[in-house]
């Protein structure tokens, strides 16, 4: 179980390291958007740690129950995010229309 948080932690830092590259050099990404994917990584993580947790201790139920319910909440938290992510302009396309 041990091996398990280490891969789920280093999971999550390596998930804010891609946001970052991903986002943050195609423009300046304001709080809202950092906090609202901050949200989100932990409530992946978090789904993530019950569903593991439930199955070592032998609920499958409570595993079950758990994706269904905060994977569905996970779900939209990503579409919202990345949808709010991707109206950030990338460097290409303002690129672009500068030179036009």
């Amino acid at each position: 179980m041990i091996i398990f948080w280490l891969i789920l932690g280093a999971l999550m830092a390596s998930s804010i390291w891609f946001i970052y590259i991903k986002f943050q050099a195609a423009g300046k990404m304001s709080l809202a958007r950092w906090v609202l994917t901050a949200i989100s990584v932990l409530w992946g993580a978090f789904t993530l740690a019950w569903i593991v947790s439930s199955i070592a201790e032998g609920e499958m139920q409570a595993a079950g129950m758990g994706l269904l319910i905060f994977g569905a909440i996970l779900l939209v938290l990503v579409i919202v995010t990345v949808r709010l992510n991707s109206l950030i302009p990338s460097k290409k396309k303002v690129d672009k229309v500068e030179a036009a």
